[in-house]
């Protein structure tokens, strides 16, 4: 009898399997949108409680700090409790954390608040990693995932293009009500149309776990099974990290981590800070905001585009290439940064290459590890890459302070991006 998993992998994707994608999709775009509206929002944050740049630095550092600490010690929880449950728990803390965040007093409050926010994001991202990559056949998983993770970008995108008229005018404190509101409307469609992992229904095996299977079988238009795995071939229910150094998973997973933690500094400390360092740099508030969106329209490019040359080019091999040419073009930027249209054309390409890396990490991540350890090993490395996202905006805060340049800050940050392409040029896929 084919296996569950077997007739996923071997078979065209139903459009059960298709709407399955596409709603984590949009789930993820929350994230895109979580992390521009405090770099949006930042500016004029700072300016209404004199904050200086080191205060803003860690503003920005806040949910990235929750992001981390949610995908190293909450995502885990997910192959407990199931991934469904732990995607609606952490939509609700969004949503909660979202709309406090608007009626905070003082930066200490929405420091708070921001890191409450990040918990919960981070906390399901890893998740719904999974869920599209159990739900995909093996010829379009990677197709799936960078489109997933492109659900990032095209969420700072599309949410952006309405939040920055709603800061301009009527101020901040709206664009963490829209956010609150986007979080919210999503609870009750991922509790409608969101599935479980079938991997962790036959792995955990909850109660009516056959008749759960079959059911999302049916929707897909597959074959029933008679049963289960047999109890001497079921995993453990939740994997140790010290599990993904075992059985020559070692060199995959310090790589992975460094593809993460470096793209993500980069990507976190671009768009932290952008605006307000465009907007420094003398151009208008809305020239400053629209490069952040324009970064994010590039990176949507960038990451489809990826997926659709993986079927012809080794994964690792785009990413190594992505990341590269995005370093030399971040050097680029930082230099043009002053001239409104040269900065707009080389904020998109930051975009394309640079975020495209970062896709691409996000779509070979499932791929390294065998079922039985999947989402720790993808909760960890986007645990430990947000650290890089941590680090960065504060890091920025710090150097500014210093009395460093734009220019400067730029042609630092680059390097982490040379790093990872030269990492993700031996990493080996398993699955």
């Amino acid at each position: 009898m084919t296996s569950v998993q077997d007739q996923i992998n071997n078979t065209p994707m139903s459009r059960f399997q298709v709407w399955a994608v596409i709603v984590c999709l949009f789930i993820n775009m929350l994230d895109g949108y979580d992390v521009l509206v405090m770099g949006f929002t930042a500016p004029f944050v700072a300016r209404d409680w004199m904050l200086s740049d080191t205060a803003t630095g860690l503003l920005l550092s806040a949910s990235p700090i929750g992001m981390a600490l949610g995908s190293l010690f909450l995502a885990p929880l997910a192959d407990v409790f199931g991934r469904r449950r732990m995607t609606l728990w952490s939509l609700t803390a969004v949503t909660a954390g979202m709309l406090a965040s608007a009626v905070a007093a003082d930066h200490t409050q929405l420091l708070v608040l921001r890191f409450f926010t990040g918990l919960g994001i981070g906390a399901m991202l890893a998740s719904l990693t999974v869920v599209v990559s159990e739900y995909s056949s093996r010829h379009r998983r990677t197709l799936a995932l960078s489109i997933l993770q492109a659900g990032f970008p095209a969420g700072a995108l599309v949410w952006g293009l309405v939040a920055m008229p709603i800061i301009l005018g009527y101020g901040w404190r709206w664009a963490f009500l829209f956010g609150g509101a986007l979080s919210g409307l999503m609870i009750p469609v991922a509790m409608a149309a969101l599935p479980e992992s079938l991997d962790y229904l036959i792995t955990s095996r909850p109660s009516n776990a056959l008749e759960k299977v079959n059911r999302l079988l049916d929707r897909m238009g597959r074959t029933p099974v008679d049963e289960l795995e047999s109890d001497e071939q079921r995993r453990p229910r939740r994997a140790r990290i010290g599990s993904l150094f075992n059985h020559g998973r070692a060199r995959n997973t310090l790589l992975i981590w460094v593809c993460f933690f470096c793209t993500l500094l980069v990507f976190y400390f671009f768009m932290s800070w952008t605006p307000t360092l465009l907007i420094d740099a003398g151009l208008s508030q809305e020239a400053g905001l629209s490069g952040g969106i324009i970064m994010n329209a590039g990176a949507i490019v960038g990451g489809v585009a990826l997926g659709l040359a993986a079927s012809r080019i080794r994964l690792n091999h785009l990413q190594s290439a992505y990341a590269l040419l995005g370093g030399g073009l971040m050097i680029a930027f930082g230099l043009a940064s002053g001239v409104l249209y040269p900065a707009l054309v080389l904020a998109f390409l930051v975009g394309l290459f640079g975020t495209g890396c970062i896709i691409g990490a996000y779509a070979a991540v499932p791929q390294l590890y065998p079922t039985e350890v999947r989402t720790t090993g993808t909760g960890v490395a986007i645990g430990l890459g947000r650290w890089g996202g941590v680090a960065s905006p504060a890091a920025a805060g710090f150097l500014l302070d210093a009395g460093w340049t734009g220019p400067e800050l730029y042609f630092v940050f680059s390097v982490p991006l040379f790093l990872a392409g030269i990492a993700a040029l031996f990493l080996r896929f398993r699955i």
